[in-house]
């Protein structure tokens, strides 16, 4: 069994690759708990499903339920006063970053993150700085609220293009 990484575009310090046998995954999914940009990391090692070319909406809406669920989860967790778990944070911000890159019609690449989100063309505003507040404290109830805004504006924007 071969130690899970991430593909070079997707290494960032706030998304540490999870110990997990990728091989146990289906390559089709758009979502895998615990395992952020698993449709990335599948087109940048062996090709595969491009959900960011092919029915791009239909795959935010897709990624927008699964946040849904995540976000309910969190929010249960901040209302019991304790922190969410590191692996719903990361998945919320994976699913977020996704929604951001797929409607911008590009795969997410998380190298020179704050660059790369620069060249995006549909983000809310202010995206890089609110974007950093919630990498640094997305397990707090306002990281958290911050990100469900983005999570919403990223999805009025879509509709409204």
């Amino acid at each position: 069994m071969a130690e899970f990484k991430y593909a070079v575009e997707l290494t960032h310090p706030d998304f540490p690759a999870p110990d997990v046998v990728a091989e146990e995954y289906d390559p089709e999914s758009i979502y895998v708990s615990g395992l952020p940009f698993w449709q990335e990391q599948q087109f940048y090692t062996r090709g595969g499903v491009i959900p960011w070319k092919n029915q791009t909406d239909k795959a935010c809406r897709k990624l927008a339920k699964h946040m849904t669920n995540l976000a309910e989860s969190m929010e249960a967790e901040l209302k019991a006063h304790k922190k969410p778990a590191p692996v719903l944070v990361r998945d919320a911000l994976g699913i977020f970053l996704s929604i951001l890159f797929w409607s911008n019609h590009r795969p997410v690449q998380l190298d020179n993150l704050m660059e790369q989100i620069s060249t995006l063309e549909m983000k809310p505003l202010n995206l890089e700085e609110r974007l950093e507040y919630v990498l640094k404290r997305g397990n707090t109830y306002l990281g958290f609220r911050q990100l469900n805004e983005l999570v919403l504006e990223q999805r009025k924007l879509i509709a409204k293009k």
